[in-house]
């Protein structure tokens, strides 16, 4: 007896699809299929254990009728349709009406031919044991032991892969398939001078084994834990502040957040009717790139089947565009930029970003700090979450370096840091080209002047 290949997760979307049709002929509908796994190894205190092994697949299905919009989700394989649909179709009678309601349609022309897919995915990952990355763990525990004195202990270092596969399709013409895979790779060490202790943290991430940056992030961590030990308070006044980039996507969210059309619509956000207006320093532009060979974000398709591409949603301080799915697009008048993004298939899409990243400057971050006479190099930031999303105000934390006469000096710590996220915006006079990526936000070092520390 010989059994059938299970079908492809293409084939699945496009079934449930074609069964939706046929069973309510009137209503249109979107399937989001998704399945993944991850796994993981874990050093700790000296000992290895697996963190994480686990697999998850599942069903998200979207039916609109008349402007209304239902949803129902299932995990597992999703084999029994009728429960899934019936789900849904006794939500849309209840539903509100929404004249912009309705399913994603694929532009007229396919997206842009490339070999973007070839960079989202490694088949090399999940073909070796993960003991294999053991020694590369230890190995880096014993590079940080042995870079300073100080540093007393490795909490923690780890690695984790994952790989994951999505297919969308619909009635309205909807078809999108695509895989990728991930790695990271992360530790925390414990710095330590008298009765104090730091703590200092570095990760990399990338679609392959061959792009994480182990020895960087170990050595990164180090410096971090150790700059901080004899910090004190610096006097109140006025200083320039260098942001790290491994600190920048904590003030990079804010803007991320207030460019989504779903909060502008709503009226949450300070960039509401400001588009084609200056609303930050020259010196800087803001670009999500989706299709950047290799990025942890990158996509062919968006989570709505739609093809993306390249957007410079800030150019030179004046504000371009904001993030659009399907439906605020429609409400606004206009096409969607294919920035639909959802939590799996559990989720409904919005608005958000990809790869997003402020763009670099021409100096080096050693001249940056050179050229700034008084500030600070700020290595945490304590309560960015807390700004004002309509206002921009803020009031954080800033713990760091010190410079002085363009040099690194000591830890700083205590420090406060007030304002207003478009007068930060404007105060950005500097930056270096050290554009890194911790995730898939980024930034180079760069310089707010002025701000008032206290």
């Amino acid at each position: 007896m010989t059994t059938s290949a299970p079908p492809s997760l293409m084939e699945k979307a496009e079934r449930a699809v074609d069964w939706v049709r046929s069973r309510a002929p009137g209503i249109e509908a979107e399937v989001y299929c998704g399945r993944g796994e991850d796994r993981g190894l874990e050093l700790r205190e000296g000992k290895l254990r697996i963190v994480q092994e686990a697999a998850e697949e599942g069903m998200g299905l979207r039916l609109f009728r008349d402007g209304r919009m239902a949803f129902a989700s299932a995990g597992g394989p999703v084999e029994d349709l009728e429960n899934l649909f019936s789900g849904a179709y006794r939500q849309l009678a209840h539903l509100p009406h929404d004249e912009h309601r309705g399913p994603p349609a694929p532009p007229a022309s396919g997206g842009p031919e490339d070999s973007l897919a070839e960079s989202l995915y490694d088949p090399a990952l999940f073909t070796r044991p993960l003991q294999d990355w053991a020694p590369v763990l230890f190995d880096m525990q014993e590079r940080a032991l042995r870079m300073y004195t100080r540093v007393r202990k490795v909490l923690q270092a780890g690695y984790g892969e994952g790989r994951s596969e999505v297919a969308i399709a619909s009635t309205a013409g909807v078809r999108a398939y695509e895989r990728g895979t991930s790695c990271g790779f992360g530790l925390s060490v414990m710095g330590e001078e008298g009765s104090e202790v730091q703590v200092g943290s570095g990760s990399t991430s990338a679609r392959s084994g061959g792009g994480l940056d182990c020895v960087r992030e170990t050595e990164n961590a180090v410096w971090r834990s150790v700059s901080l030990l004899g910090a004190r308070k610096l006097p109140s006044r006025r200083r320039a502040v260098l942001i790290d980039p491994w600190v920048a996507g904590e003030f990079l969210d804010l803007v991320v957040g207030a460019l989504s059309a779903d909060v502008v619509q709503r009226g949450r956000s300070l960039f509401k009717g400001r588009l084609g207006e200056r609303v930050a320093s020259p010196r800087v532009t803001f670009v999500d790139d989706p299709r950047r060979p290799g990025g942890v974000a990158s996509a062919l398709f968006d989570d709505e089947g739609l093809p993306t591409r390249r957007k410079t949603l800030m150019d030179a301080g004046v504000l371009r565009e904001y993030f659009y799915d399907d439906y605020t697009a429609r409400k606004a008048g206009r096409a969607s930029n294919a920035s639909a993004s959802r939590s799996g298939y559990r989720g409904l899409p919005g608005p958000g970003p990809s790869n997003f990243y402020m763009e670099p400057g021409y100096m080096s971050r050693e001249s940056l700090i050179a050229d700034t006479s008084e500030g600070i190099l700020a290595l945490e930031l304590l309560g960015m979450h807390t700004a004002d999303p309509v206002s921009g105000e803020f009031s954080i934390g800033v713990a760091g370096v010190e410079v002085e006469n363009g040099r690194l000096g000591r830890g700083v710590k205590g420090a406060m840091v007030s304002g207003n996220l478009l007068g930060v915006l404007a105060g950005i006079d500097a930056a270096a080209d050290d554009l890194h990526f911790y995730g898939s936000i980024a930034a180079p070092t760069f310089r707010i002047a002025g701000l008032m520390v206290a």
